[in-house]
């Protein structure tokens, strides 16, 4: 795997995603929206923006009832800092990017890539996808893809040690959930209830009704849901955000009680 420059250059994740996003991508937003956007909290956000307004790289203007935040491109080193967040992202992402686009297609993803070759295993694939899936949509609808297509070939635990590795745990736990809730298969999320962080409030993806409508019309047909198994799933979505915590890991527990037990019926 190629190295990233800014993880030598930057020891701030933080700092290096709102570097990206503010500088690179020209996003001008609240700190709470900027938090949403780089899946960040937003308590670490506005200390890293203190922190690039003090030294004149960004500007926070007061905008109705928000703290907006702007680049400040008089400042010298803005454009240099740019370019070089240009070439970390292509010399760190590109060839990673597509052995893992092409090894997706390998596993059965829609994605247009002149070859669909394995680099890696099934687990490998799926865990370096999830960083890929918050640059690219499609990359996400492809991971989504390819793990209800090989569920029943998953190893998990492997899968979610890569993820680990990777720190890419949070992200992993947010595509099985959506992939459940797309496919109407709520006993995937057994496998990453271990995974959820309740001190995390900001999400791995940004994922809307249509998202999640253009996912499930990707889906084969063996993984699509009827409309009225829909909005049953709505439905079912709707209840499990209402439930206490207490509630939900209860259910876990149950569901992986009931997993285990049709596991042992098949062996």
């Amino acid at each position: 795997m190629a190295i990233d420059i800014t993880k030598a250059l930057f020891r701030s994740r933080t700092r290096t995603e709102l570097l990206r996003t503010v500088l690179r991508d020209g996003v001008s937003d609240s700190l709470s929206g900027l938090a949403r956007r780089a899946g960040l909290s937003q308590h670490t956000v506005a200390v890293e923006v203190k922190n690039l307004a003090a030294a004149g790289l960004v500007r926070v203007e007061a905008v109705g009832g928000a703290d907006v935040v702007r680049a400040n491109r008089e400042h010298p080193a803005v454009g240099v800092l740019v370019q070089l967040l240009a070439v970390a992202d292509a010399t760190s992402s590109s060839h990673d990017d597509s052995a893992v686009r092409e090894s997706l297609a390998y596993f059965g993803a829609p994605l247009r890539t002149r070859k669909r070759r394995q680099h890696f295993t099934l687990e490998t694939t799926l865990a370096r996808g999830l960083p890929a899936a918050k640059r690219d949509p499609a990359v996400l609808k492809a991971v989504v893809v390819v793990l209800l297509k090989n569920r029943s070939a998953l190893n998990w635990p492997v899968l979610k040690e890569e993820a680990r590795m990777l720190k890419a745990k949070h992200e992993l736990e947010k595509v099985v959930e959506l992939a459940a809730d797309v496919s109407g298969r709520v006993e995937l999320k057994v496998h990453v209830a271990d995974l959820k962080d309740l001190r995390r409030k900001t999400s791995a993806f940004f994922i809307d009704d249509s998202v999640r409508i253009a996912l499930q019309t990707g889906l084969p047909s063996s993984g699509r849901l009827s409309l009225a198994a829909t909005k049953a799933a709505a439905a079912e979505r709707e209840r499990l955000q209402k439930m206490s915590a207490a509630d939900r890991a209860l259910l876990a527990l149950d569901l992986g009680e009931r997993l285990s037990a049709l596991r042992r019926a098949h062996e």
